[in-house]
């Protein structure tokens, strides 16, 4: 099971919270899931490797030099999704019935509330392993496309040989996509997709910008957000629908590193024109 759950929120009263609620979103979660299923929280908490969910930030009110600044009567909204069954559950049990109110950071906020319908709002969504699969490895698209292009909407960075590299090259947003899939979707892909992406596909048209996010101790972690064109040079039919389809579960996945705390929130796009954009010309 995928889920996108959007809970709309409005700020009874006016907060300075930390600019980077993603730890906040993140508690958020284990409590609303430790709620009905303490174990599955603990769970979810303890576990290592990649998480079965993302948490925005919350959108809503204004930053500024680290801070977020709400007015009273603001509302905004936060992400959470999930990427197995268990998570989904509780995720649809929210939508169904979700709280008269959320604490972030000792912030709380009226929940105005709650959906998993794309039609209500661009983020939210549901789905399965092979319904999302189903067009691209039942015999596949016949000519899929060779360009995919990605909104990175939250900072985004990834930890490779013991370094952050907050650049979206197509071998660390891909692979990171497959080990997602890998580790929780019921249909297995071949393991040479990070290969292909490493030798046959490229960084084309990108608009991004840095991202600085307080981190541990006082520190800072770079990251970037914006637009990113992924173009195949193989138009090997097989890769390119394993490619798309890695595309379409990154809404739900996430890309990157610390996705579980509001980092690395993605989705494919259509293409926007030409303006402003860098990079590679067609």
């Amino acid at each position: 099971m995928l889920t996108s759950l959007i809970l709309q929120l409005q700020s009874p009263t006016a907060a300075t919270l930390p600019a980077n609620l993603g730890r906040a979103a993140q508690a958020l979660l284990l409590r609303l899931i430790g709620a009905s299923d303490a174990d599955l929280a603990r769970e979810l908490h303890a576990g290592d490797g990649p998480k079965p969910f993302t948490v925005s930030n919350l959108v809503l009110g204004k930053r500024a030099k680290g801070s977020l600044r709400i007015e009273a009567g603001q509302a905004g909204w936060l992400r959470l999704t999930g990427l197995t069954e268990a998570v989904g559950e509780r995720l649809l049990a929210l939508a169904a019935q979700p709280p008269a109110t959320v604490e972030m950071d000792g912030h709380h906020l009226t929940v105005m509330g709650a959906t998993l319908d794309s039609a209500v709002h661009p983020w939210a969504g549901q789905s399965t392993y092979q319904a999302l699969a189903a067009p691209y490895l039942l015999g596949g698209q016949p000519n899929p496309p060779s360009r995919m292009h990605f909104e990175f909407a939250s900072p985004t960075t990834f930890r490779s040989q013991g370094q952050y590299l907050p650049l979206p090259l197509p071998e660390l947003v891909f692979g990171s996509l497959l080990d997602r899939w890998q580790a929780f979707a019921p249909i297995a892909l071949h393991p040479d997709m990070r290969r292909f992406a490493a030798e046959a596909v490229v960084l084309g048209r990108y608009h991004l910008r840095t991202r600085g996010m307080p981190y541990k101790q006082g520190g800072m972690q770079i990251g970037f957000t914006g637009e990113a064109t992924f173009v195949a040079l193989n138009r090997d039919r097989y890769w390119l629908n394993v490619l798309h389809l890695l595309a379409a579960f990154a809404f739900y996945s996430g890309v990157g590193y610390q996705t579980g705390a509001g980092l690395g929130q993605v989705r494919a796009v259509e293409r926007r024109g030409k303006s402003g954009s860098r990079g590679d010309e067609d």
